[in-house]
């Protein structure tokens, strides 16, 4: 009976982690599933699992690294859309401002409730779920653009500048424009850790005639020199 009384209290107690603009937090939850939460995000999750579900809070943006328990699920809520696992890899974005919540799926399998609509995602593929209508549209991108925001470095293998921009968008979160002129016949292999965008442009530049301008609408505009 005594463990059952701590459980319930454990189980009705949660934590709230609220990370400012410009911030980034990790945390592991109580069964081992580790949460990295970009900025502006706050998550609220209970001090301890307890019942036949785990179940979590999200109003912002995080990338999930689930336990695996097959006789619990996983279960995350925001923005009015569920996500359901048992153990796996994906990111979800469901803040504020935004019309929609993206699921991304990196491995495993997870299905996406959205005000009644129930749909099952494989490894490559989105969900976007419009926060106003009951709606689910599947996307296959290549969801580890959605969550180079957490990782610690970022590798290219033989990449051309046009490959390179997608990646060096969602990292750096600056809007990316490239004359069409610009040569395709350079790769580049790097790693970027903490370097600025401008010190990875100046390293092209050395290898590739090119120019490139910071506006101030948060856009950099790269043309050929």
């Amino acid at each position: 009976y005594k463990d059952s009384l701590v459980q319930a209290v454990e189980k009705a107690v949660f934590n709230k982690v609220t990370v400012p603009r410009g911030g980034e937090f990790k945390l592991t939850l109580s069964d081992g599933t580790v949460v990295h939460l970009n900025s502006e995000t706050v998550l609220s999750y209970p001090v301890r699992f307890a019942g036949d579900t785990r179940e979590v809070e999200l109003h912002g943006e995080a990338y999930f690294e689930v336990a695996a328990d097959p006789d619990r699920l996983f279960v995350v809520e925001g923005g009015g859309v569920v996500v359901k696992v048992h153990g796996t890899v994906f990111n979800m974005k469901a803040r504020e401002k935004q019309d929609h919540v993206d699921v991304s799926l990196l491995s495993g399998l997870v299905v996406v409730e959205n005000h009644g609509v129930s749909r099952s995602l494989n490894p490559g593929e989105t969900a976007v779920c419009k926060k106003s209508v009951p709606s689910i549209e599947k996307k296959t991108t290549d969801v580890s653009i959605s969550c180079l925001w957490a990782k610690e470095s970022l590798r290219f293998e033989k990449k051309t500048i046009y490959e390179l921009t997608g990646y060096l968008s969602e990292w750096y979160g600056m809007d990316i424009r490239l004359d069409p002129s610009l040569p395709t016949d350079q790769a580049y292999t790097f790693t970027i850790t903490h370097e600025s965008l401008e010190e990875v442009l100046c390293l092209i530049a050395k290898i590739t005639p090119i120019e490139y301008v910071f506006d101030e609408d948060n856009t950099v505009r790269i043309t050929r020199n």
